[in-house]
């Protein structure tokens, strides 16, 4: 039906009335526009039914993703994009469908033009009442979108990063520049996100970065972490993260928008930079530990276990040797690594001979010899063949100095060639300065060792006297520091009345004065017993005699005296180590009568005296306190041992039980000397009885 010229148009906006048709001029005019607009829309327009065929399209829509296939039916709508941009199409298609009427899922498109630009697309979907049927619309970003995501593309290349977005709501993912170059493939973006998302995951919240964690989730902060990763060649590569928390979208929901960096590079640099600290940290110990031990080395023998122990390995060495001029021969004082058989080449070479290292005998002057060439130069061409005997290509010969002498030589080897800067010259150069230092120490301290054991030598008896029934073993050991000679002694002799004297003590003191201390208190208690009968008598004239001669030393000490026809003993100590007594029966008891202060102390003392039977007696011992006690074993644990020992070997040559007793004390780590003596009881006529 049509509407005549005189028929009042209605008005603009207004309806027909309940009931009456509408004119069919109005009906057709919103169809025909709308047709106009999708037609003539600025930008491209298309529906998409649930397969992703494209039911409609604009020319606008065509002239953007270009022509679809010539097929007659329809086609997905993905086939006009290139291949490079058509998965990240279709996941913003079922990102619009999986939200639901009305959502909306978007995001700008690199698309390839065949030359070295691209065009940068905005493409929107937008899902509708209908099941399955979407509007999809694209259009070039603006000039200014372009050109900034041309730049966020180039920094991030130079930047060598990926940018990246996860849905925290859908775990959905959004990557872009730079992420297929940076992780090496695309399996790899899920290990990303998962990450990602773990280190949000409210059960880790407290282990991975809280605070920044916290800081992200609320907007607020960055959340920043690392972590480590395979690649597709089977190398390991640490990410450095760094991420925040937007609200984007329609409606707005949150998105973790980041970058990952890889620092694979950064981390081997940090961590060769950490090994390079703690090998300087260890090296320095080691330096410091060959200094000390240089610096408290007293004896010849501690400057070599310094240098073979020690040296060579804190100075990054393969091997060290001390060589020192003997009657104009070299003489190799130590060697360690690669220096033993080079010490062995060169021992007993002339001191005069072409060997670099003599030069620094003679000359006095370091040598740093950087390579074999070198080596044959100083040698005069190696003519005893010493470089076939070393695995080192480098050295630093030093000399060591004793004041105004020259004792000697330090060759370190190395197994490079190497190039000695000017401190680690100085360093060497210090060090073999207190090498020889100790040197020259350990000389002078070996001459009053010599002394105090020849007035230990001179003081001690030579040897041990036959008593019938009574057989004897004896023992003495030096401090086991090589320096301390002390005043220990023991002694045995047959008294007028035809008993048995034994005695033990120990001066005061470890030196020359305590070694010559110890004879006259030794002899000193031998006349007194030869006039007193009882133990305690001789040790209180012993005192007296010591307090009146005004020295300074004092002494402990153990007298018994052994009566063959009564078959007991009796004995008096003077503040000493109990002595043991090992019985038939396998017990064993501590020799311990009440102690009277030391010799020299007090001078009027009493020394009480106890009597035991030695009818349950096998055997006895008599020691110092340096066999039984120690850094690491107190003096009861000492004494544990020893008793152990008397019990298990009381019925042994007095021998073999000594050789016992001092495997024990090794138990002890004691640094002082120690002296035992053992003794065998065989009672008159007990030998007869076990021969019957």
């Amino acid at each position: 039906m049509s509407r005549t010229p005189e028929e009042p148009a209605p008005a603009h906006g207004t309806a027909a009335q309940p009931g009456e048709e509408p004119p069919g001029r109005v009906r057709a005019v919103p169809a025909a526009l709308a047709g106009l607009a999708f037609e003539s829309a600025p930008t491209g327009l298309a529906v998409l039914d649930a397969a992703g065929h494209e039911l409609a399209a604009n020319h606008r829509w065509a002239a953007l993703l270009g022509p679809g296939p010539d097929t007659p039916s329809g086609f997905a709508w993905t086939e006009r994009l290139p291949a490079a941009v058509r998965e990240a199409a279709q996941e913003i298609l079922e990102r619009a469908r999986s939200r639901g009427p009305g959502a909306v899922a978007g995001r700008l498109l690199a698309v390839p033009t065949g030359t070295a630009a691209e065009r940068t697309l905005l493409l929107n979907v937008r899902a509708t009442a209908v099941p399955g049927l979407c509007v999809a619309e694209v259009g070039e970003a603006t000039e200014e979108v372009a050109e900034r995501r041309v730049q966020l593309r180039l920094a991030l290349d130079i930047a060598s990063m990926a940018a990246w977005s996860v849905d925290l709501a859908t775990g959905e993912d959004r990557w872009f520049a730079g992420s297929d170059e940076l992780f090496g493939l695309q399996e790899q973006r899920s290990l990303i996100r998962d990450q990602l998302l773990a280190a949000f995951a409210p059960e880790r919240q407290n282990t991975i970065a809280p605070t920044f964690a916290r800081a992200a989730l609320d907007g607020d902060g960055v959340f920043g972490t690392r972590f480590a990763m395979t690649d597709d060649a089977g190398r390991r590569r640490w990410m450095r993260v760094d991420a925040r928390v937007h609200q984007l979208g329609r409606p707005p929901h949150r998105w973790l928008v980041g970058v990952t960096r890889d620092i694979t590079e950064e981390m081997t640099r940090r961590g060769a930079l950490e090994e390079r600290v703690e090998a300087e940290a260890e090296r320095s110990a080691q330096i410091e530990e060959v200094a000390t031990a240089l610096l408290s080395a007293s004896t010849a023998g501690d400057v070599a276990s310094a240098v073979t122990d020690r040296f060579h390995q804190g100075l990054g060495a393969i091997g060290a040797l001390v060589l020192v001029p003997e009657n104009g021969l070299l003489r190799p004082l130590a060697t360690s690594g690669a220096g033993a058989r080079a010490g062995e080449a060169m021992d007993g070479l002339p001191v005069a001979a072409a060997v670099p290292a003599s030069r620094v005998i003679r000359e006095g002057v370091p040598y740093f010899v950087r390579s074999h060439e070198e080596f044959r130069a100083l040698s005069e061409g190696d003519p005893y063949d010493l470089l076939a005997v070393t695995a080192a290509r480098s050295w630093a010969m030093l000399p060591l100095r004793r004041g105004e002498r020259l004792p000697g030589a330090l060759v370190l080897g190395y197994a490079e060639q190497r190039s000695f800067p000017p401190e680690e010259r100085t360093l060497l150069l210090a060090l073999a300065g207190l090498t020889g230092q100790a040197l020259e120490r350990s000389a002078l301290v070996q001459q009053r060792i010599d002394l105090a054991q020849a007035v230990q030598h001179v003081l001690m008896p030579e040897a041990l006297p036959r008593l019938p029934g009574l057989r004897l073993a004896a023992r003495y050991t030096p401090a086991s520091d090589g320096i301390a000679v002390g005043g220990d002694w023991y002694d045995a002799f047959l008294l007028p009345d035809g008993r048995y004297g034994l005695s033990i003590g120990d001066v005061e003191g470890h030196d020359v004065q305590a070694a010559a201390t110890m004879g006259p208190v030794r002899t000193a208690l031998r006349a007194y017993a030869q006039t007193e009968t009882s133990p305690g008598r001789v040790l209180a004239a012993t005192n007296e005699l010591l307090c009146a001669l005004g020295g300074s030393y004092f002494a402990t000490c153990t007298y018994l005296v052994i009566d063959p026809a009564s078959n007991a003993l009796s004995a008096a100590t003077a503040g000493h180590v109990p002595g043991i007594l090992g019985l038939k029966d396998g017990a064993t008891r501590l020799l311990a009568p009440p102690p009277g202060p030391p010799l020299g102390v007090l001078p009027k003392a009493d020394y009480p005296t106890v009597r035991h039977s030695l009818a349950p007696v096998c055997c006895l011992v008599l020691l110092t306190d340096g066999l039984v006690e120690g850094p690491q074993i107190d003096l009861d644990a000492g004494l544990a041992l020893a008793c152990e020992a008397v019990g298990a070997h009381r019925h042994s040559d007095p021998e073999v039980l000594a050789a016992a007793l001092l495997r024990a004390s090794r138990l002890t780590g004691h640094l002082d000397d120690a002296s035992l003596l053992a003794a065998r009881w065989d009672a008159p006529g007990a030998r007869d009885r076990q021969a019957g």
